[in-house]
């Protein structure tokens, strides 16, 4: 009897999985289809959408009522849409040094590296010189490099950065983007990004913010298609450390566990 009953559900899935899948089929060449089934999405993709339908109805069932296919569209959506940038950025109010407050993972500072900031300063020709700062293993990691307005005539807050890589040798230009996002009134946060949305970061002229104001630099990232959960905290110290206060990385060891994700 115990036996009976397995088969039983196993056949109920069975059918489940197939009205899943086939149902669709039924109706996707223009038949009306019985109340209480999928209808048809009119057009030459009949097939394909009642057939998605089909399964996220499905699967929306099991979670909570929400479908597969409305959040699948709402994030296409969100990452589609054209990154809005800050525009009129005060460039000299924006010079000076901002502390990193969490970022994406990148393997141009080392995984673990800690009191993390850049320090910008403004050239009389309106370039920006760069120097990103942080410490590993007791030891400080640095990078100089310069930043340029990608269109001089545009209002928009969108910047190249180059750097010579690596950094013990650097002879190898590399040049990224830099898009501020979001800045507040008073100059205190920003949310830094770039086209491709693989790189964020979350800037601010002290080491520590209150968790609200994260939370809602946080939104600022969201609405701009970023995923917020690939952020990682950066650790920084109630006192900044000083530039020679401790010894240089000069041998770049970091920079080589960093191309293999250490």
């Amino acid at each position: 009897m115990k036996l009976n009953f397995k088969k039983m559900m196993y056949v109920k899935v069975l059918m489940m999985v197939i009205a899943i899948w086939f149902v669709p089929m039924t109706y996707s060449n223009g038949a009306e289809a019985p109340a209480g089934d999928v209808a048809e999405a009119p057009g030459a993709d009949a097939f394909n959408n009642d057939w998605y339908d089909a399964r996220s109805t499905f699967y929306g069932d099991i979670h909570g009522g929400d479908t597969l296919k409305k959040k699948e569209e709402e994030k296409m959506t969100t990452q589609n849409k054209e990154m809005e940038v800050v525009k009129d950025l005060d460039l000299e109010r924006y010079m000076g040094r901002w502390y990193e407050i969490a970022s994406f993972p990148s393997i141009f500072q080392p995984k673990n590296g800690i009191d993390t900031r850049a320090t910008y300063t403004l050239n009389p020709d309106g370039t920006v010189d760069v120097l990103n700062e942080t410490w590993n293993s007791g030891k400080r990691v640095f990078i100089q490099g310069s930043a340029y307005k990608t269109d001089p005539k545009s209002d928009e807050a969108k910047f190249k950065v180059k750097f010579y890589v690596p950094p013990f040798l650097p002879i190898i230009p590399v040049t990224g983007d830099y898009w501020v996002l979001y800045i507040d009134p008073e100059y205190q946060h920003a949310v830094i990004g770039q086209p491709s949305r693989s790189y964020l970061w979350i800037l601010s002229r002290t080491v520590h913010v209150e968790e609200e104001t994260y939370k809602q630099l946080l939104q600022k990232a969201v609405e701009e298609g970023y995923d917020v959960s690939k952020l990682h905290k950066t650790p920084q110290s109630d006192t900044p450390p000083e530039s020679n206060a401790a010894p240089d990385d000069t041998k770049g060891v970091w920079w080589f566990k960093s191309m293999f994700g250490k």
